[in-house]
Parts: structure tokens; sequence; C-alpha cells
């Protein structure tokens, strides 16, 4: 069972899915250069070898830089969070219970 496509188009900027999504987009064309790389390797294309695994490993970088950005939303968000007042304090103990 594959996993639903994620469209960067379809989140708005800022939204961590749409860090996802990207990320997404590029796992799967590194996946394709090295299906290529395979290929080329197998046909002794040299220059094709060379330039598929190149694109392949700058998509792969570029793919964790956007974890890193990912990451650190998700904690700025995280600690936002928690430094943000309660919007309910209960002045009644058996609201806890």
């Amino acid at each position: 069972m594959s996993a639903r496509t994620l469209n960067p188009n379809d989140y708005a900027y800022g939204d961590p899915d749409k860090y996802r999504a990207h990320i997404s987009e590029l796992m799967a064309l590194v996946s394709m250069r090295a299906n290529m790389a395979g290929d080329y390797a197998a046909m002794r294309d040299d220059a094709g070898l060379r330039y598929s695994m190149k694109c392949a490993a700058a998509e792969f970088r570029a793919a964790l830089n956007l974890l890193g950005d990912l990451t650190e939303q998700l904690d700025r968000e995280r600690q936002r969070r928690q430094t943000e007042p309660a919007s309910h304090t209960h002045s009644n103990q058996e609201a806890w219970v």
C-alpha cells in the first residue's frame, strides 16, 4: 500500500505539510535517479552514471535541508505553544478530575 501523494501546491506557505510534500517530491526524484544510475552502470555509460548520481546527491541534500527547516519550524511552534498561557484557568478543583 502506498501513501497518498502530497502536492506542495495544495498547502499554504508555512504549513509543515508543504515541507513534507516538497521532501516527498525530492525523494521520488532521488529514487528515479538511483534507478537511472543502475541502468547507466549496467550499460557501462560512465557519463550518464556520473550525472545521475550527482543529480541524486543534490536532490538528497535539498531534501535534508528541507527536513532541517521543517524540524526547526516544528520546534518553534512547540516552544510557542509551551510559553502561551493557558486559555482557561480553573478555580474549581473538580474541573481537573
